[in-house]
């Protein structure tokens, strides 16, 4: 992993010197950011981050230098201080194991709400409107009725006769009891 990183760090500086023109100096800003930066009248802000005091540009690297200098003595000179330490300040050591519970309430805000919708709209939406009312639905009935059907044609002659027979019988009592006026 490290390879990799140095090969992008090396090409973010490399392209941040050869484009700074381009992407902050005065000739051709506008054209360059056109909408995605305000360019209004008395709208400074580009010339105004040169001209920030010397603590707010070499902050980042002095702590960056710190936190490198505490993590080498950490890791490299007294690789038991981050266990002592977390020993005595177990509800920081958790809460910074834990990265401050971020993906904890990104889970319980954002994650579990949606996967209770989806299992809603799967079981209630898809299940039960779609196969079972939809077109799986009808369908599925289909496949039963044909089943039915099958179970009634034996091949049998006999067996259409007598059918036919019943459908007679049926069609007879409907008409002789005032079916058809």
């Amino acid at each position: 992993m490290t390879v990799p990183l140095i090969a992008l760090a090396v090409g973010a500086v490399l392209s941040g010197m050869i484009y700074y023109g381009r992407f902050v100096a005065p000739a051709g800003v506008e054209n360059f950011w056109r909408e995605a930066l305000f360019f209004g009248p008395g709208n400074e802000i580009l010339e105004e981050m040169h001209h920030v005091p010397w603590w707010v540009v070499v902050s980042p690297f002095v702590m960056m230098a710190l936190g490198f200098l505490v993590a080498f003595y950490m890791y490299h000179m007294a690789p038991a201080t981050p266990a002592r330490l977390a020993r005595r300040h177990p509800f920081l050591y958790r809460f910074i194991l834990h990265k401050w519970y971020f993906d904890e309430l990104y889970d319980w805000l954002l994650v579990r709400p949606a996967k209770r919708l989806g299992r809603f709209l799967w079981k209630a939406g898809d299940g039960l409107v779609i196969d079972g009312l939809g077109p799986d639905g009808v369908s599925a009935r289909v496949v039963d009725i044909a089943r039915g059907a099958v179970r009634l044609q034996s091949g049998y002659l006999y067996h259409y006769a007598f059918t036919m027979l019943i459908g007679v019988a049926a069609l007879f009592t409907w008409y002789m009891l005032g079916g058809a006026r």
